[in-house]
């Protein structure tokens, strides 16, 4: 349980510490969903397969280079928390970028 704690607690850490950057992706994101939200083609199930892809190219990138952007090495990642630290912090850029490629299809698709 301890381990949870401690990788919860870690995420919360990071966040505050680049505050500013998180009021401004969300900022960001808010006023992308604003200007998609108000176009009246707006088919939103449209926009979700290729807000997939990249969520799960993102998230392979990711997971392969978590490990060496944090100054670590998969030789250091040995027990299971650790790979699910790797595989969330992953999974978080993965999230974070099929919410903005979701709405950006939505404007850069063509009217049919």
């Amino acid at each position: 349980m301890y381990e949870i704690w401690l990788i919860i607690n870690t995420f919360y850490e990071l966040a505050m510490a680049n505050l500013e950057l998180v009021v401004g992706i969300l900022v960001a994101w808010l006023a992308l969903m604003v200007v998609a939200g108000m176009k009246k083609t707006s088919a939103w199930g449209k926009g979700f397969m290729p807000a997939l892809a990249v969520a799960v190219l993102v998230w392979i990138a990711g997971f392969v280079l978590v490990p060496g952007l944090t100054k670590s090495s998969f030789s250091n990642v040995t027990y299971f928390w650790d790979y699910l630290v790797v595989a969330g912090v992953a999974a978080g850029f993965a999230g974070l970028a099929a919410a903005f490629v979701w709405p950006a299809s939505l404007l850069f698709r063509r009217a049919q």
